[in-house]
């Protein structure tokens, strides 16, 4: 019998990273397709990226993937949001249910001079927090005996990014940053005996460290009609592994390249469609060799569109698709997401405020097993833009 619970730590928490260490599981041991090997993607989107499907992410300048999108920002933004997860596991007929809570991004963005703006954000760039409880047996002595196993395995690797965008005309922008990728893996198991007088609890843990660095550029160009082109790119530098102050494997922050076009012709409406490639096969040389990085493609869609006036302000009403290759599975096996999304951003205090929402439907499963996977994220934001 195993029972899982999850929770996951605060984005930019300092010690809150993870990584594919020699503790690989099997979705059935921990609980999650989403969560092997290194991680869940979480992505770094804004709740208003992720009501749209990622769709926006390429021109959300809430959303720490193209520095671009900072350029021409007049004014001050403090965000800061959460993102709970339901999942339930389903296989052969049996489920089970696990729960996480996330705070994957705070983000500030000020204004510089002509056009430019600075952007600085932590966000969960992989998350696998889990704890497993596994019943089974020893042979002592040549007599069975019964034993519980309890795993806990805490961690998450953020992206801690700095970048600026420069506003060049009306039509275009372009922007760059930098990345360091930096948190720790930490893992604990212990065996307890069930004739506990006989035999003393067995207790074993380790905890690695993990840090890289890279860099991302991007940009904007508006081409007419309404539509705009968007771009961006990353470049990883190595990433390494340590346990205590000795490197004990290295690998590369996957690169990634995406791609985005806007439709802004319809007043009060956008429309957006955009794909990104992440070569996540860059990491594996960091982990264990039963748990394979798959390089992914990802595709979305989604829109926004002004609804009903809240305090003489229109609601803006979003929804989204998308398609996404998770980067981490066993050997021969491979996971695959699609989402449906929907969301919406209140104006609470004019220009001032605005609360964001988002409802994400997930469905996740794995080539070549029985195992599926869905689970409901909830998105809670708050943007507040002072007034210079």
């Amino acid at each position: 019998m195993i029972r899982t619970r999850l929770r996951s730590f605060v984005a930019p928490a300092p010690a809150a990273l993870l990584a594919l260490l020699v503790l690989s599981h099997t979705a059935g041991a921990q609980g999650s397709i989403s969560a092997q090997g290194f991680g869940y993607p979480v992505g770094g989107g804004s709740i208003r990226s992720n009501g749209t499907g990622g769709a926006f992410a390429e021109f959300d300048a809430l959303t720490p993937t193209n520095p671009a999108a900072l350029g021409g920002i007049g004014r001050t933004v403090i965000t800061a949001q959460t993102e709970p997860e339901l999942r339930k596991l389903t296989a052969n007929g049996v489920s089970e249910k696990s729960s996480l809570q996330r705070v994957p991004l705070i983000m500030l963005i000020f204004p510089a001079r002509r056009g430019v703006a600075v952007g600085l954000s932590a966000t969960s760039f992989l998350d696998r927090t889990f704890s497993t409880t596994t019943a089974g047996g020893a042979q002592i002595e040549g007599k069975s005996v019964p034993t519980s196993d309890l795993t806990n395995v805490r961690g998450a690797i953020n992206d801690l990014r700095a970048g600026a965008g420069w506003q060049v005309s009306s039509r275009v922008r372009v922007g760059v940053a930098g990345h360091v990728y930096t948190g720790e893996h930490k893992a604990t198991r212990e065996r307890t005996f069930a004739d506990s007088l006989a035999f003393g609890n067995v207790l074993d843990s380790s905890r690695v460290t993990y840090y890289g660095t890279a860099l991302s550029v991007g940009g904007e160009a508006t081409l007419g009609k309404g539509f705009t082109a968007l771009a961006s790119y990353r470049r990883g530098n190595e990433i390494n592994a340590r346990i205590r102050d000795t490197i004990v494997s290295r690998g590369s922050v996957p690169t990634r390249t995406g791609v985005a076009l806007r439709f802004d012709g319809i007043a009060g409406s956008v429309f957006a469609v955009g794909m990104e490639q992440i070569a996540w096969s860059e990491m594996a040389s960091l982990g264990s060799s039963t748990t394979t990085a798959t390089d992914a493609m990802n595709w979305h869609a989604g829109a926004e569109v002004a609804g009903p006036k809240f305090r003489g302000l229109p609601m803006l009403v979003r929804a989204g698709y998308a398609r996404n290759d998770l980067p981490f599975g066993t050997v021969g096996q491979t996971a695959q997401e699609n989402r449906l999304t929907a969301g919406l951003g209140v104006p609470v205090a004019g220009d001032d405020a605005t609360l964001d929402l988002s409802v994400q439907r997930a469905s996740r499963t794995m080539s070549g097993s029985a195992f599926k996977e869905s689970a409901w994220l909830l998105g809670i934001g708050i943007q507040i833009r002072p007034r210079n």
